[in-house]
């Protein structure tokens, strides 16, 4: 039997299964043609246990139901959900998810990937290797790259040039690492995938998971659009963060640069993790940005946000895009949302009583502050006023 693959992200999206290779892998009539065919043109025994182990696992995730699966430019394809298989010489893994994308990849340690990573490992990845030591973060780039190539399953993918993972790190349980990365145009594909990555150390191996979800549906108003930041919206959220009045109650020192905000952009897992995040705000007709609207998940629950460009205010605009935010989580299914606010800033609490938020919390700003990075200059700014909290049940 395999073993349940547990990442700290995405569980019950993607289910992940492990199993050994076995002394002497059988070929099975639950296979689908085409991998009846393939077994039989195996000639190394050793290959033919890895392809086992590999069916196995996608067995043990899909019940009998393998005839089903078929190969389309050499990417296994089924028709309940998205599917991904990788062995190496001691087990196999498979993906799927009913929902998302997913590329999966287990490798063993590989000493030789350090002469080989001038050919997979950018110049802006470099320093994963201080921040994870050299050979782990190797393996995982290396592993993280092939399954995204294994999600994108397009080929014509350089893995220095197309492959771009922009963050990675340990989870917040120490489990395994979490990251965002990016699949970038080629000459058979002109936007950007972003993907969730994350990995794992398993029985000697580093599994690898790559995950991209579709951008969402973008919300409309009577007069506004809400939609997923893509990474050409940096220059106007640099600006946005500039006005020292717009970021005054948020505790944001703003962005030294447009590259800096790109770099937010970049990184932002929360559409791939959460399904959800700050969205864009733009005039529903000249297209013209007005700041951002959202959700973001948090300790304390999900939090309802937004900031506008200061020539926005007073004409209704962030009641209109936190209602239909509020509107949009309800029909997701979301329990719960809080919102938070200042005392000395009662036009956002103002906002959310129009919403039926209700007050449930009210603690000095010094004590909220405890055991948070917040910055001097911000408390200091903020003395003597109350954070209050306030939820919505949906």
């Amino acid at each position: 039997m395999s073993t349940t693959i547990v990442f700290s992200a995405l569980n019950e999206e993607v289910q992940v299964r492990w199993h050994p290779t076995p002394a002497h892998g059988q070929c099975s009539d639950l296979w689908c043609a085409e991998d009846q065919e393939k077994w039989q043109r195996i000639h190394s025994e050793a290959k033919r246990n890895e392809m086992s182990a590999s069916r196995s696992a996608l067995q043990d995730i899909l019940g009998q139901d393998l005839q089903q699966m078929r190969f389309v430019g050499g990417k296994p394809e089924h028709p309940k959900g998205a599917i991904s298989l990788s062995h190496c010489k001691t087990g196999a893994v498979a993906a799927h998810s009913p929902s998302l994308a997913v590329g999966v990849d287990v490798e063993v340690e590989r000493s030789q990937l350090t002469k080989i990573a001038p050919k997979f490992v950018r110049e802006d990845e470099q320093h994963f290797m201080e921040d994870l030591g050299t050979q782990q973060a190797l393996q995982l780039i290396w592993g993280i790259k092939e399954s995204l190539f294994k999600l994108y399953g397009e080929g014509g993918v350089d893995f220095r040039e197309h492959l771009h993972i922009t963050t990675l790190e340990r989870n917040s349980d120490d489990s395994g690492w979490i990251g965002m990365a990016w699949i970038y145009p080629t000459h058979d594909r002109e936007v950007a995938k972003a993907c969730l990555v994350q990995g794992r150390y398993h029985e000697g191996t580093y599994i690898c998971l790559a995950t991209h979800r579709r951008p969402m549906a973008p919300i409309k108003t009577a007069r506004f659009t809400l939609r997923e930041w893509n990474l050409s919206d940096a220059p106007w959220l640099y600006e946005l963060n500039q006005d020292p009045e717009v970021v005054h109650f948020t505790g944001d020192a703003g962005f030294a640069s447009i590259e800096a905000a790109h770099g937010l952009i970049a990184t932002y897992l929360n559409y791939q993790r959460d399904g959800y995040g700050r969205w864009m705000v733009e005039d529903k007709h000249s297209g013209e940005a007005l700041g951002w609207c959202g959700l973001k998940k948090n300790p304390w629950g999900i939090d309802l946000g937004y900031r506008f460009f200061r020539k926005f205010w007073g004409q209704g605009v962030a009641t209109e895009c936190a209602e239909a935010t509020v509107n949009w989580a309800r029909e997701m299914g979301l329990p719960r949302l809080i919102g938070r606010t200042l005392t000395g800033n009662p036009a956002s609490a103002r906002v959310l009583e129009k919403l039926d938020f209700e007050r449930y919390s009210e603690q000095p700003i010094e004590d909220f502050a405890t055991g948070q990075r917040m910055n001097a200059e911000d408390l200091k700014r903020w003395q003597g006023q109350q954070m209050v909290m306030m939820k919505l049940d949906l």
